[in-house]
């Protein structure tokens, strides 16, 4: 079976067959974070992915992807098996588990620019395809700033594919623009088509950390 395969599989909340998902396997949904298989299959089962929409279909030796018109799952593969999944859209809430949050400010580095990109860090990323990716996250990044947020940083966390399939995992920090700053942070999921204007964004909303930077 391939990847894509056992992403389905796991989407209906079924066990991927032939060990398809690691039993220590990781899922970050909404701000919590879901640990081994068995918890991952129970959330899934739970409340399951549309599998059945039209999905842009991305995989890589390294990743793959099923990304809807409002949801997306992004995995990380270990010798054709999922061992970290990302399960990014609207609606996806996970209740924060105990633990402190850490602080992120995105100024804190005096970094500038709005998108860390280093194409040395996603090899399973053809050249060809990072334009299309890079053009859909500048325009993901000037949406939050249009929305009132004073400073976006957008990090490609993962970037897979080739040219008519590929896909982007963005990591989104804001500070908002009100007298008291508050950090928050998000994710989202880019797929790009085989046409030039096919480009699926799937975000979730930014979620406040439990933290406030003094400015």
């Amino acid at each position: 079976m391939s990847a894509l395969d056992h992403l389905r599989a796991l989407a209906r909340g079924t066990l991927p067959a032939d060990d398809g998902l690691l039993g220590n396997a990781r899922c970050a949904w909404g701000r919590g974070v879901l640990i081994s298989g068995e918890a991952i299959l129970a959330a899934f089962a739970a409340r399951p992915f549309d599998v059945e929409g039209d999905l842009h279909e991305v995989e890589s030796p390294q990743g793959a992807a099923l990304i809807g018109q409002d949801g997306a799952l992004v995995a990380d593969l270990y010798g054709g098996r999922i061992g970290r999944l990302w399960r990014v859209g609207r609606g996806i809430v996970h209740p924060p588990e105990q633990a402190v949050d850490v602080a992120f400010d995105p100024d804190m580095r005096q970094e500038r620019g709005g998108l860390s990109f280093r194409a040395e860090d996603h090899p399973d990323l053809d050249p060809a395809a990072a334009e299309q990716l890079l053009a859909a996250a500048g325009a993901v990044i000037d949406l939050r700033r249009s929305e009132g947020k004073l400073r976006v940083r957008a990090f490609v966390v993962r970037a897979f594919g080739k040219p008519g399939a590929s896909a982007a995992l963005l990591s989104l920090h804001s500070l908002s623009n009100d007298m008291s700053r508050a950090a928050s942070f998000s994710y989202a999921v880019i797929g790009a088509g085989p046409g030039s204007s096919d480009v699926r964004v799937v975000s979730e909303e930014a979620q406040p950390r439990d933290w406030t930077p003094r400015i």
